[in-house]
């Protein structure tokens, strides 16, 4: 039997606003994208995240 580790994209939940748009760094937008933890973040979960949808 094979174990899956990832989550689905339900499971995840919906990104309804950018991070960006309230950061204290976004003069130096986007030169700081590289440095972000909080994109990083975001991107390491929603790369873990397996689509449910037909495409």
């Amino acid at each position: 039997m094979t174990v899956y580790k990832y989550k689905f994209d339900f499971e995840v939940g919906n990104l309804i606003k950018s991070p960006c748009k309230e950061c204290e760094d976004r003069k130096h937008f986007p030169k700081c994208i590289e440095m972000c933890k909080m994109l990083d973040r975001i991107q390491t979960v929603l790369a873990e995240a397996r689509s449910c949808s037909r495409g």
